[in-house]
């Protein structure tokens, strides 16, 4: 995992920031499903784009797919340009971060609001909602968790627009972006992540580019001796060489092999 190219303040600053966002999670009210809520979000509000200055957003795998798209650059670019990376000690795995502005405003907001709506990250799809992923307990199946982020200056809460959980979750998107994001929830509660010492450094580099460095991870398949060392049908070969949302589900494949030690992947003989 390498954080090389952004300064040791930038790193403890995400790791501050996602120490602090783990407590509070616990402190803030809960919502359910059929449940509801009074928001709107609209330019004519005073607080218009405050919301915009996290610096504390964190990105997932597929959040960082669709930006790179979006912006129509290479993963790389994209972490190098946009991001910090560092290891979340609960979750056991890299958690990458948008860097802000040196004014502390998101690099895809204008006073006009998101130049990257349409493909903005989970975090802003929800808000003013947060979401949470719980692994179950006692044989009981992991579920989402949302809660209400009622910050003071957030004009939104004032409005009469009503939602239930449900329909806001569909209503912003967050529903495609969630089926995409079980792949971090599947890897980050395996069991063997809670092996003391199973998850070196080396491994931690392979989770990164594999989850969020999409474009290099394909490079390592097509451009190594990969399909050398593993059969892959030539219908996994056709969607993972032009699809990134193929590739990233076959990352996960990989990771559970590769880091994990599952038989998800076949081995050639040799």
């Amino acid at each position: 995992m390498d954080t090389s190219s952004h300064s040791q303040d930038d790193r403890l600053v995400a790791e501050g920031f996602h120490a602090a966002i783990h407590e509070a999670v616990g402190k803030l009210p809960r919502i359910g499903w059929g449940e509801t809520f009074r928001f709107k979000c609209h330019k004519g509000l005073s607080c218009w784009t405050q919301c915009c200055r996290n610096p504390g957003l964190f990105l997932t795998p597929y959040d960082v797919l669709r930006l790179k798209k979006k912006l129509n650059i290479k993963s790389a670019e994209f972490l190098e340009k946009h991001t910090a990376t560092v290891l979340d000690p609960q979750l056991g795995l890299p958690v990458t971060r948008l860097l802000m502005n040196k004014d502390g405003a998101c690099p895809f907001v204008s006073a006009e609001g998101c130049s990257v709506y349409a493909d903005r990250p989970t975090s802003c799809r929800i808000y003013p909602l947060g979401q949470a992923a719980s692994s179950g307990v006692e044989g009981k199946p992991g579920e989402h968790i949302f809660f209400k982020v009622e910050e003071d200056y957030c004009k939104g809460w004032g409005e009469t627009s009503v939602w239930k959980l449900e329909d806001w979750v569909l209503d912003q998107g967050a529903a495609e972006y969630n089926v995409h994001n079980e792949i971090l929830v599947k890897l980050a509660f395996h069991p063997a992540m809670g092996e003391p010492g199973a998850i070196d450094e080396r491994k931690l580099g392979m989770i990164h580019m594999a989850l969020f460095d999409l474009d290099t991870f394909r490079k390592f398949i097509f451009e190594t001796t990969f399909l050398k060392k593993f059969a892959v049908d030539d219908e996994t070969l056709a969607k993972i060489r032009d699809n990134d949302e193929d590739l990233l589900r076959f990352a996960v494949r990989w990771l559970e092999f590769s880091v994990l030690g599952s038989p998800t992947m076949e081995p050639k003989s040799l």
